[in-house]
């Protein structure tokens, strides 16, 4: 039975609709939705960056992302869903898949880019979905969005 459900979210359009197809998720089930953010910049912005710039860069997104979650936190809420979230400044799979486990997570819903088949076979799946799609110890729904 899916209790707990993480909707990755970046503020994108595939994170909002994973977030409410969790939202539907939820409703049937009796589940709560947590959103999780990961605001550590890409690596290879370190070797183009100093520290300093690097770590005002990550508070500017921490920033960002609080009141953006604000926004969607309400959305839940509105349906009567109880709902928290979370900011990390650690690499996104790896976010993602130790905060489900760690929080005893049922569901994993996160958004897809629609790559057509040239694309998947170059640049795989994403790097953050394939990670979670082979880490994570719980169920993981990907969402496909199309243009």
């Amino acid at each position: 039975m899916i209790k707990k459900i993480l909707v990755a979210f970046d503020n994108g359009k595939k994170a909002h609709k994973a977030l409410e197809t969790a939202i539907e998720i939820a409703k049937g089930s009796e589940a709560e939705i947590c959103l999780l953010v990961s605001v550590q910049m890409p690596h290879f912005l370190s070797s183009v960056t100093s520290s300093g710039m690097l770590k005002d860069l990550e508070e500017q997104n921490r920033q960002f992302f609080t009141d953006i979650l604000k926004e969607s936190e309400e959305k839940v809420r509105k349906e009567g869903i109880p709902v928290c979230s979370v900011i990390l400044n650690e690499s996104p799979g790896e976010a993602i898949v130790r905060y489900a486990e760690k929080e005893n997570i049922n569901l994993i819903v996160m958004g897809s880019a629609n790559r057509r088949a040239i694309e998947r076979m170059l640049l795989g799946l994403g790097s953050v979905t394939n990670y979670v799609l082979h880490h994570a110890k719980c169920s993981v729904l990907i969402i496909k969005c199309y243009p």
